[in-house]
């Protein structure tokens, strides 16, 4: 049923394809010229492979810059033909099946073919016939009409974010609206801001081809942008690099207790889902998510080690020392600078309870941190979803009566509705081990074997 859906899917956007580009076929006479339309496929393809060499995020390669920069200059079918082109053998050439070669060239030259469209209905309305000819999308009616540029990029940006993100919720069975969300909400921005730069390689290479020098000069001006992406991509691995070494942190915590062993990591991955679920941007679902990842980082000190191997019930004196993990978390949470604020606070009130009866502070309602309110549901849930020396895991559905007995005293309320009502939150408690393989990264889209054969454009 997954595979019939995905045909459909991948099925629709060849038929969409072709009929875009058919709508701009172009005049006789019109072609570009071999050096011009393939140097530009060159140059699109080798950045289509530096996606595979450096891509540490869902931002993907800089070839769309090319596609948009040929669309540019040569109209919408040339631009869709050289974005089909370089991606079928980018794809090709990492030995990707024939139905991930398809949908990704079809969907590239989709989302430039509709994007052109869109440009020339905001220019005037209706197909001119100057749009049937190469230079139809001009540089220097760009550069009078900014705002028409920004038309053209975001349409592109959108029907390839689009056809991709479809692809990826039919595939692994996710709602729609949580990989867009995870894959492109918080990517929007940068696709935008990149896509200026297609405006200077249309413009530098008219000029350069003016002098005679067209295709050279379009590779000189695409060598900064490959040298811009090796930086962002070094960044980004950074980023990766310190999400890394908290995962190190935490299971060495952890491996004091045999018993909680990957929870921090559990608590995570649901803090994220619920956070999803709930709607929030994409820079405060990464601060949940780092914030669940350390809640329980203070218990690396010795003194909570006997207490934590301890299999009979604590006793009054020992339970207030447990209490204090959550302020002795935060403290270490906050001598990282970059940490401190919500990752911080949601770290110190996470045994806060919606009544006021919690710790350490007794806050109550929405003085509580959306964030701490976040993990501690998903805290008590990864506790009664594990096995425990004095009982097994407990099944879904009790899970749900419990969160309900506890909505208004120790949980949120419309979190509470939020989990019970959410299918992926559900799934992600009824089966163990889904949580702990989802990467932390909260940009990326949290099942990456699926989605591997689908390009990306920035």
């Amino acid at each position: 049923m997954r595979l019939r859906r995905i045909h459909i899917h991948v099925s629709g956007v060849v038929v969409l394809c072709i009929a875009a580009m058919a709508t701009l076929w172009p005049a006789r006479g019109t072609y570009p010229g071999h050096a011009e339309l393939g140097s530009f496929v060159l140059v699109a393809l080798l950045l289509e492979q530096s996606y595979n060499q450096l891509r540490v995020s869902a931002s993907g390669s800089t070839s769309f810059i090319l596609h948009l920069a040929g669309g540019i200059l040569f109209g919408g079918f040339w631009g869709g033909v050289i974005a089909a082109s370089s991606t079928g053998l980018g794809a090709v050439l990492q030995q990707q099946a024939w139905l991930k070669v398809i949908f990704n060239s079809c969907q590239r030259a989709l989302s430039v073919a509709v994007a052109a469209l869109v440009y020339h209905q905001l220019l005037g309305g209706g197909l001119p016939p100057a749009f049937l000819h190469a230079g139809a999308v001009s540089p220097d009616a760009v550069q009078r009409d900014l705002l028409l540029f920004f038309a053209f990029a975001m349409t592109y940006t959108l029907v390839n974010a689009f056809a991709v993100s479809l692809a990826v919720a039919l595939s692994t069975d996710r709602p729609l609206r949580e990989i867009w969300h995870l894959n492109t909400r918080g990517l929007l921005g940068y696709d935008l801001g990149a896509s200026v730069i297609a405006i200077v390689v249309a413009v530098l290479f008219t000029r350069t081809e003016g002098a005679g020098y067209g295709p050279i000069g379009l590779i000189g001006v695409v060598v900064p942008i490959v040298v811009v992406r090796h930086i962002y991509g070094m960044y980004h691995q950074l980023q990766d690099s310190g999400q890394e070494l908290l995962q190190v942190m935490v299971k060495a915590i952890e491996a004091r207790d045999p018993y909680t062993s990957g929870h921090s990591l559990r608590v995570s991955a649901l803090s994220r889902a619920i956070a999803v679920e709930l709607g929030l941007p994409a820079r405060q679902i990464e601060v949940v998510e780092t914030a669940a990842l350390l809640h329980d980082v203070g218990k690396i000190y010795e003194e909570f080690a006997p207490l934590l191997r301890k299999e009979q019930r604590l006793t009054a004196e020992e339970t207030a020392l447990m209490q204090t993990h959550a302020s002795r978390s935060a403290d270490l949470v906050g001598i990282i600078s970059k940490f401190r604020g919500p990752i911080h606070d949601a770290v110190r009130h996470h045994h806060e309870r919606w009544d006021g009866q919690g710790y350490p502070d007794g806050r109550r309602g929405t003085d509580i941190p959306l964030g701490a309110r976040i993990i501690l549901l998903a805290d008590t849930v990864d506790a009664m979803t594990t096995d425990r020396p004095y009982r097994k895991r407990l099944g879904l559905e009790v899970v749900v009566g419990e969160l309900q007995r506890c909505r208004g005293s120790q949980f949120d309320p419309d979190l509470v509705d939020k989990v019970i009502s959410s299918v992926a939150v559900r799934r992600l408690i009824s089966e163990p081990g889904v949580a702990e393989a989802a990467p932390m990264h909260s940009r990326r889209v949290p099942w990456p074997k699926p989605t591997r054969w689908l390009a990306r454009r920035a």
